[in-house]
This record gives C-alpha cells, structure tokens and sequence, in this order.
C-alpha cells in the first residue's frame, strides 16, 4: 500500500511538472493600497501581455458576494507557481489561489 501511494505521489509531481506550458502572469504585491470603513487593504497587480487586474480589496469586507463564485478551468500561473483561474460567466476576474495562499479575486482593469 506504501509503494502504490508512493508511486502516485511520484506520478503527481512529475505530472504537475508537465503542466508548466500555462502562460505566466506577473504578480506585484502590495501595489497600492485602499481604504474601506476605515480600515486598509492592500492592492496587489496581476499583468499578463497588455491586460491589468487589480485585485479586489472589497472581498475582504463582503465575502458573501465572492464566495458565490465559481472557478473555471486554469488558464495560467506565477513564477512562483500560483495557480491563475478564470471565474465561470466573468469574463473580467480572474482568481490567484496557491497552497497555503487563499483565493484571491482580481477584476480587469483595461
């Protein structure tokens, strides 16, 4: 049973390692920085060619709203190998998630 679970997990890594052909975004952190009720929230910037999303410092204050959304198939990453999905039926967000890094929401801005 160890050898088999060994042998899948051998099999993820070199798998997940073949999936590297998904374009690369380039992620700024801590770009900006807005104020809701009083309270500051960083803005972090997604570029991919000529396209800029900004993340949306509002889902930290309606997580209602965001967790309605659902994430459609990956369509890029990070350097530092953040998955990059689109959301289904919005074509103007897309959502950084990653292990040990939660779902981040950014909408385009141009």
């Amino acid at each position: 049973m160890k050898k088999s679970l060994f042998c899948l997990f051998i099999f993820l890594i070199i798998f997940s390692g073949c999936s590297k052909e998904l374009p690369i975004y380039k992620l700024e952190k801590n770009a900006d920085s807005i104020t809701i009720d009083g309270s500051d929230y960083a803005v972090h910037k997604l570029k991919y060619k000529d396209k800029l999303y900004l993340s949306e410092a509002d889902q930290e204050v309606t997580p209602d709203k965001y967790s309605k959304l659902k994430l459609g198939k990956q369509i890029g990453r990070t350097k530092d190998d953040l998955q990059i999905y689109e959301v289904k039926g919005d074509e103007q967000r897309l959502v950084l998630k990653g292990f040990m890094f939660p779902e981040t929401f950014f909408e385009l801005k141009n």
